[in-house]
Order: structure tokens, then C-alpha cells, then sequence
């Protein structure tokens, strides 16, 4: 028993150690068309995250959490964009986005989003 315990440990540890963790100054490049999607407002990006975190029913997210199809930016091929700040604990990012598609410049991005998305991380060489 304290072998399949102890194995269990290392199993969800080995799990967790990949975790990939952003920071303010990040900088990644979409490379497939409509690989994230960007909501316009702080609330709007936190409402979905709370919803998420809490595995909302389908009614209840589209009761409490859903957002205006308007108010998201999905990020095409060839858009870059900067983290440039953190809100609740580095789950939401403020980004400021380069794109000749429209004229906003800030917007906020999940997290999860981008853990999950086929964006690449932009490295600077010298």
C-alpha cells in the first residue's frame, strides 16, 4: 500500500513539473488562424476564468459567464503580442497586441489559453 501511495505521489508530481509558467514581457507569435482568443474587457476575461475554475454547468456559463461575441479579438496567423501585465496571480494578462487587422492595442488573454493554444513563444537572440 505505501508503495502504490508513494508511486501516486510521484505520478502527480511528474504531472505538475511541466507546468509552464508566463511573465510579464513574454512575447508570442500566432502561427495557425484563430489559435487564442483575446476579450476586450478585465471582466470578461475574469468572469470565464471563475468559470472555469468552478467547472460551471453549460447553463449556468451561458447565464453567468458567457461574453459577447464583439467584445473577443481571436488572434490570426502572423499577430504578435506582449504580456504586459499580470492580474490575479499570472492567470490573466493584459497584452498589448500588433495587428493591422484592428485598432485596439490592449487586450486580455487567459492563462489556460495560453498553455493550451499553438502560439509560439517569441525568443530574442543576439
Amino acid at each position: 500500500m505505501r508503495y502504490i501511495l508513494l508511486f501516486l505521489f510521484f505520478i502527480t508530481f511528474a504531472l505538475n513539473a511541466d507546468e509552464i509558467d508566463f511573465k510579464e514581457g513574454d512575447k508570442f507569435k500566432a502561427n495557425k488562424y484563430e489559435a487564442i482568443a483575446l476579450y476586450l474587457y478585465k471582466g470578461d476575461a475574469t468572469r470565464v476564468n471563475i468559470a472555469r475554475d468552478l467547472n460551471y454547468s453549460l447553463q449556468d456559463f451561458v447565464d453567468h459567464a458567457s461574453v459577447d461575441q464583439r467584445d473577443i479579438y481571436k488572434v490570426r496567423r502572423g499577430d504578435i503580442f506582449v504580456l504586459t501585465e499580470s492580474y490575479r496571480n499570472g492567470d490573466i494578462f493584459k497584452v498589448s497586441l500588433d495587428s493591422k487587422r484592428t485598432y485596439r492595442e490592449k487586450y486580455f488573454v487567459l492563462s489556460e489559453d495560453l498553455k493550451r493554444s499553438s502560439i509560439n513563444l517569441v525568443t530574442e537572440e543576439s
